[in-house]
């Protein structure tokens, strides 16, 4: 018996020494998300669509389906189904009908749904691609972007390869169309008809109360960097009279009407346009032409979500320090209300019924997948409409805590840091530094698994690391001042306030400063790359997508104001200026071993930034490695990309400064 009792002693042991694994990136990758939740006019059912990564020999994408439940969240019916994204689904005025956009013709089509029952008809045959869209306020018609087709004569030249082209010539322009629900033509489709023929980008959009206009706005061409600098105009459907309703040095868009269809909020920047200035809701009155601004946030960065039933206040979302706040800003521009006041989750993707009575959002934190909640407007009262990632909740998420320091010049600093699964007090542990994109992103309380991004929070800390996302001078969330405190000092006090969280969490005891490592995308490779060159500190790097050489960025990317913006002037203005802040000049101090990840497709940072950095870290025999993503854009989107790019960072720091506990 005791032999016996031994034996099954030491069989079990294995099993316990060895910790179970939940977060995996290839466990990450089956988690669901919801991408948007709508509130029926009456509040009595809800559309939300779920997405799901899809990976087959021949396959590698996300997939949206639209599910319909009762507003407390029971009786839920999945509406679309296959293997072709269905999503975006939206509610007719009278609730009968749900619309929704479907590539299940291989273009992205609008299709209709009869609520009580049915089948969805195709109610669009584009060449391109349905983009946004909307029910006019009796129901009658839908109006919607549509990109521009190639001409016949392209589809020609394409075949024969005589398709060369002048840039920023003949620009496939997205337009604004209307579709009539109620009339189809000899060929039996629906009518429909071309509102903008001007040579500009539709970008956002508003039916008036009585169905006969459209506010619309829109920019140069569909180029990121032109729809910041969007104007606002007015056209008239039966007629097409189009009135300028904003024209200035700002950027104007997201135009609403009122209720009672008399006046138009609309988002603004400064005038003229700042990058990570300040922006503001303005009011424009159709009776008057008179316009205002209504009263500054305390982030003053953020977005308009609509009006609220009475005509007396408007509905605006932004980043309020690591969490999210909506307000309510009167109409006279005199009052601000936090709605959500005291809320302790991460609000996302704010939805306003047709109606004004109920939003609709998301809810989560460090510890808890999102899920789609409702609330009545006239109280935060949130009620969980899903339980989606139900399968997920009984396993262990590591403890992320909110955390301050004093950065340089004493200025106060927050991070979310996110502790090793089971850690116990004391513990020195692998520590890795996570910078934001932006630079005016901010790291939030959002849930640390996910089946997206590139950089997996939940896997990490269960192979024992501990990680620090700080939001230094330049984040959103914190103020109009703050956000702007880094202009043309890009690697300066920002990096200082980087490292003083650094030294932060060290002094807490739970980094240990032998075993440390950085990785950031975007405004964040940037850093990751001005990190490198500036301290040996940290044993490993892996750098995303990053800006190496500023006036090489600013001449390639598709945001071509953005950093004039920050550095008051264009490359040629002052070459110095831009060299002074450019990671690539200071490669010659590079000891770092480090990963480069990067999209091939990426416009906002072009891949020969990393391939720069690649090429001079080689030369110098440097450790290096360049992980290229075919097709991928600023940020990889195809599920199997999202994988290898989490798994590539997984093995990396594992490899350097790992206690060997990897996957």
């Amino acid at each position: 018996m005791k032999l016996r009792n031994l034996l099954v002693a030491c069989f079990l042991l294995p099993v316990v020494a060895i910790a179970q694994k939940n977060w995996t990136p290839e466990q990450c990758l089956k988690i669901k998300n919801i991408t948007s939740v709508r509130v029926s006019p009456d509040g009595v059912k809800i559309l939300y669509t779920v997405r799901e990564a899809v990976m087959t020999d021949d396959r590698s994408e996300y997939v949206n389906q639209v599910w319909l439940c009762n507003a407390d969240g029971s009786n839920s019916i999945q509406l679309t189904k296959g293997d072709k994204n269905s999503s975006n689904p939206k509610w007719s005025p009278d609730g009968k009908w749900i619309a929704f956009t479907s590539s299940r013709d291989s273009k992205n089509n609008l299709y209709v749904l009869p609520v009580g029952g049915g089948e969805a008809e195709k109610v669009t045959d584009v060449k391109t691609s349905v983009g946004e869209y909307d029910w006019s306020h009796d129901g009658k018609m839908i109006a919607f972007t549509m990109s521009d087709a190639a001409a016949d004569k392209e589809e020609k030249d394409k075949k024969a390869k005589n398709d060369w082209y002048y840039m920023d010539e003949e620009i496939k322009q997205n337009r604004l169309y209307v579709l009539w629900l109620n009339a189809k033509d000899t060929a039996g489709k629906y009518v429909q008809k071309k509102l903008t023929k001007e040579n500009y980008n539709v970008n956002a959009f508003d039916w008036s109360t009585d169905g006969k206009s459209i506010a619309y706005s829109h920019g140069f061409s569909p180029e990121v960097n032109h729809n910041v600098y969007s104007d606002i105009s007015l056209i008239e459907i039966e007629s097409g009279k189009i009135k300028s309703i904003a024209n200035t040095a700002a950027g104007e868009t997201n135009p609403q009407f009122s209720p009672d269809g008399k006046m138009l909020s609309y988002y603004c920047t400064a005038d003229p346009v700042d990058w990570s200035g300040p922006r503001h809701a303005k009011i424009y009155s159709l009776t008057d032409g008179k316009s205002w601004r209504l009263k500054a946030t305390p982030d003053e960065n953020g977005g308009i979500i609509g009006w609220t039933p009475d005509g007396k206040n408007v509905l605006w979302s932004e980043a309020n320090k690591t969490l999210n706040s909506i307000y309510q800003l009167s109409v006279d521009g005199k009052t601000i209300t936090e709605w959500n006041k005291g809320s302790k989750d991460l609000i996302g993707a704010a939805t306003l019924n047709s109606t004004g009575t109920y939003l609709s959002f998301t809810l989560q934190n460090p510890s808890q997948l999102p899920e789609a909640y409702i609330s009545p407007l006239n109280n935060f009262y949130p009620v969980k409409v899903t339980s989606l990632n139900a399968d997920h909740a009984g396993k262990a998420l590591p403890k992320t805590e909110v955390v301050k320091w004093k950065g340089a010049d004493g200025k106060e600093i927050e991070g979310l840091l996110t502790y090793p699964v089971n850690y116990k007090p004391g513990q020195k542990v692998p520590f890795i530094l996570n910078v934001h994109g932006g630079p005016a992103g901010v790291f939030q309380q959002n849930c640390v698994a996910a089946n997206q991004g590139t950089y997996p929070i939940a896997a990490f800390a269960e192979m024992g690391y501990a990680v620090l996302r700080p939001n230094p001078r330049g984040s959103t969330g914190y103020g109009t001042d703050f956000r702007m405190a880094n202009r043309e000092d890009w690697g300066g006090k920002d990096f200082q306030d980087l490292m003083a969280g650094v030294d932060y969490v060290i002094k807490m005891g739970v980094a240990d400063s032998t075993k440390m490592g950085v990785m950031g995308w975007s405004y964040g490779g940037f850093m990751s790359s001005w990190i490198v060159g500036h301290t040996d500190r940290f044993k490993v790097a892996s750098i995303g997508a990053p800006v190496v050489d500023l006036a090489h960025q600013n001449l390639t990317d598709d945001i071509e104001g953005f950093l004039p913006s920050y550095f008051k002037a264009n490359p040629w203005d002052d070459w110095s200026k831009y060299d002074a802040h450019s990671p690539l000049r200071f490669i010659q101090n590079v000891k770092t071993p480090v990963m480069l990840q990067h999209g091939e497709a990426d416009l906002r940072v072009p891949f020969s930034n990393s391939v720069m950095f690649y090429n001079a870290l080689r030369r110098r025999n440097v450790p290096v490695r360049l992980l290229a993503l075919p097709r991928q854009p600023h940020g990889p989107t195809e599920p199997r990309m999202v994988l290898k790019t989490m798994q590539t960072n997984v093995e990396w720091f594992e490899k350097f400064i790992g206690d060997k506990k990897g996957f």
